[in-house]
């Protein structure tokens, strides 16, 4: 109907029986990912609709001429060079680090860590009271976003790996990652507190979950049970608190409710709206103040059934539309973040708007575990007088 009104240069048209306002400078365009392997939960345009668009192809995009503009609208000075040494690290880990189904080397993974470059490009100008800043302290920031972005996902083996790699493309240039002495101090408290043991690997996985918080509006934690998930959660939500911030958290297993439930629902007779428990975790979430970093934590498996529905949320867009046409805006400071075993039934287009942080049997210890539960020894007796 809208396309036959734009066609005909009607001045309205009427949709459910309700007259509306045609503009003639509007289009309708579909993007789509391809319902296939790979994509669980997507179905096929029908003939009939597809009938009444043109298709167009798209090429790769070149993500060296892409880098480059971002890089010099972020105020690098030799982004021409650092962008070209960029997107090589990013191809050569695609071709050289073992397949993951969690691992992402595209272009919104790019993006991510020029921002996060540029960032770090613009704290050292100011430093400098604004004056251009050498070639190496750009490498170093370029390298600091890439390994802040990198590491967390990747597993033990391809860390090594991937080390090496931005040895070879980056040679002779020294970093030092960002540091978070405040909250490590912070955690490495409540892990005493909480008679847990100061895990160094798992301390630094905290620190990576923070940063990825930062960065991205999802973050999942990937990991078999038991490998300290929930605990690096609960842990660093508790050394944030205990410096004053608050974090409000929502949890829910999306996996064990209906996706009405789950998402809400529309009564197809009065057209009544009822709230899901996502939905109204939401509401809440965007009254809070922008000082309120709030989390809407989803402890289960990761189905295309629901999680497509959070993909525009996870994206740049930070919006979530409800099918009663209902629109909430989400701020930066809230997260979603998602605890699950595996990413097997994840789409790649929800892989990669999220932030990965990657556990293994490697992240956690026996000989931990066994000495939290064992009562601490008695105290030797008093010696003989």
């Amino acid at each position: 109907l809208i396309q036959f009104s734009l066609k005909a240069r009607q001045p309205q048209v009427e949709l459910l029986g309700v007259t509306v306002k045609v503009d003639s400078n509007a289009g309708i365009f579909v993007t789509m990912n391809p319902a296939g392997k790979g994509y669980g939960g997507r179905s096929k345009l029908p003939d009939n609709l597809k009938a009444l668009f043109r298709a167009i192809a798209m090429s790769a995009p070149d993500n060296e001429l892409i880098a480059e503009v971002m890089m010099y609208s972020e105020g690098f000075t030799h982004a021409k060079e650092l962008g070209s040494k960029l997107v090589a690290v990013f191809k050569l880990s695609a071709q050289l680090l073992s397949p993951q189904q969690h691992y992402d080397w595209g272009l919104r993974s790019l993006k991510t860590v020029l921002r996060v470059a540029g960032q770090l490009v613009y704290a050292e100008k100011k430093k400098v009271g604004g004056k251009a800043i050498p070639r190496a302290a750009e490498e170093s920031a370029v390298i600091k976003a890439l390994r802040i972005n990198t590491l967390s996902k990747l597993t033990y083996s391809d860390t090594e790996a991937f080390n090496a790699l931005i040895g070879d493309v980056f040679p002779g240039a020294s970093v030092q990652d960002i540091t978070y002495d405040e909250i490590e101090a912070a955690i490495r408290a409540v892990l005493a507190k909480e008679g847990l043991q100061p895990l160094e690997l798992q301390v630094k996985k905290m620190l990576q979950f923070y940063e990825a918080t930062q960065q991205r509006m999802g973050v999942v934690i990937v990991g078999p049970s038991g490998s300290g998930k929930t605990v690096i959660c609960q842990v660093l939500r508790q050394a944030l608190q205990s410096l004053g911030r608050r974090i409000p958290t929502y949890t829910m297993n999306p996996k064990a409710m209906p996706r009405e439930q789950l998402l809400g629902k529309m009564d197809h007779d009065t057209r009544e709206w009822a709230d899901g428990v996502l939905t109204a975790s939401s509401r809440k979430v965007v009254k809070e103040d922008a000082d309120v970093r709030s989390w809407i934590m989803c402890d289960g498996d990761i189905d295309p059934e629901w999680i497509e529905s959070l993909n525009s949320v996870l994206d740049d867009n930070h919006l979530l539309t409800m099918p009663s046409g209902e629109r909430i805006q989400f701020g930066p400071n809230v997260n979603f973040i998602f605890e699950t075993h595996d990413l097997k039934f994840a789409s790649p287009a929800t892989v990669t708007r999220m932030g990965m942080i990657f556990l293994s049997e490697e992240s956690t210890e026996v000989e931990c575990i066994v000495q939290s539960w064992l009562p601490p020894p008695p105290p030797p007796p008093p010696a003989p007088q």
